[in-house]
């Protein structure tokens, strides 16, 4: 008879353990090696020969002369295979695209450097990496990009495509949060009074909901509801939002006054980019690089400070919508569901509901335009 998985496991040496397993009751070893889990036969049911095997073992392991049974792959196909994982996971494609553009970069840095098999990366290459990338990448892209490349080698190691993770003994500490203000009420009357008229609109519905620019972008005559008093965010297929939820944000008075004024369409794109050869009709979507860059322009002609070294970019009205509707004392979990932030499945999340009436009326106080100051947050 079988005897209990607790029952039959026996330490061995000061890190294997051995027990039975399968018909034949041969001895495994199991222990910890790189990082990762490992078990291994030992090809006997005899308990001396077994002891006398695994302390083999260990002496192995602790020379490092331990090779795993799993075959090296190269890197760029064992990358194809884990952004194939995430797709199936159903990651974002922006997100992927991301992780994949890093990836990659990786893959051609370390076939510069000779190294093309996954078991052939050594610390000291992923240090040589990081060491080129750090002068021209902030300290919160350095760690992503570290969480990133220790995501592949886990996720190759666990799948048996690598011996070992050459980074699971390197910590990498996450940099504190830095706030990233954005403008006040004042300058950004300033920006919208500069815009000119094709971007007046689209400036203002940034900055009085809080949207990103991509969704902007993606926003369609649909999505305008002017009769029930909102802008609907709709993630959609191949047009995703970032958290793959859709979401409504109500239209401020300040900005209904101007969304009235647009020409009436029944279809397509509610923004769109001027008449080009390409485009003739003018019907095409906008190119966020080019609203950012058109920003940026009225940033320098008003006098503000502009670009992402301590300056304003398209983002930064993101973080003036929160400032302005928290210290308006908009709570905050409310000002999060309009801005589609992602919290995960974090208590607040599961427990507070934004009711319709609620949201409007919120949105209704918040000093957007009107010459009121708004409230300190602690007041």
């Amino acid at each position: 008879m079988e005897m209990s998985k607790d029952s039959e496991r026996i330490p061995v040496g000061n890190f294997i353990t051995i027990y039975r397993r399968g018909k034949k009751q041969q001895f495994t070893a199991d222990f910890w090696y790189g990082g990762q889990h490992r078990r291994q036969s030992l090809k006997t049911a005899n308990l001396k020969i077994a002891r006398q095997r695994a302390i083999e073992l260990e002496g192995t392991l602790l020379s490092g002369g331990f090779k795993s049974k799993a075959k090296s792959v190269a890197i760029d196909v064992a990358i194809e295979s884990y952004l194939d994982f995430h797709r199936t996971e159903g990651l974002r494609r922006r997100t992927v695209t991301k992780y994949s553009s890093f990836l990659k970069t990786f893959a051609q840095f370390a076939q510069e450097h000779a190294v093309t098999k996954l078991d052939q990366v050594r610390a000291a290459l992923i240090d040589r990496f990081r060491a080129i990338r750090k002068p021209t990448h902030s300290a919160k892209s350095m760690h992503n990009e570290a969480v990133m490349l220790n995501g592949l080698f886990r996720w190759c190691t666990s799948r048996e495509m690598s011996a070992c993770n050459p980074m699971a003994g390197m910590n990498f500490k996450r940099p504190p949060l830095v706030p990233r203000g954005g403008p006040s009420i004042e300058e950004i009357k300033q920006i919208l009074a500069a815009a000119p008229a094709r971007l007046h609109i689209m400036l203002a519905v940034l900055a009085f909901t809080g949207m990103r620019s991509g969704e902007l972008q993606r926003l369609t005559c649909d999505d305008l509801d002017l009769d029930g008093n909102w802008l609907h965010i709709v993630s959609r297929e191949g047009g995703e939002t970032k958290t793959g939820q859709s979401r409504k944000v109500p239209t401020h008075e300040q900005l209904r006054n101007l969304l009235v004024t647009m020409p009436k369409r029944s279809s397509g794109w509610l923004f769109t980019a001027p008449a080009s050869k390409k485009y003739p009709g003018g019907d095409h979507f906008i190119n966020t690089k080019h609203l950012n860059e058109d920003f940026l322009a009225i940033l320098k002609r008003v006098g503000l400070r502009h670009g992402r070294d301590g300056g304003f970019t398209i983002h930064s009205l993101r973080h003036s919508f929160k400032a302005i509707c928290v210290n308006a004392r908009v709570p905050e979990r409310a000002v999060d569901i309009w801005m589609g932030h992602s919290t995960g499945n974090s208590v607040r999340a599961a427990y507070y509901l934004l009711s319709d009436e609620e949201s409007q009326r919120f949105m209704s106080e918040v000093p957007f335009g009107t010459g009121q100051p708004a409230a300190f947050a602690g007041d």
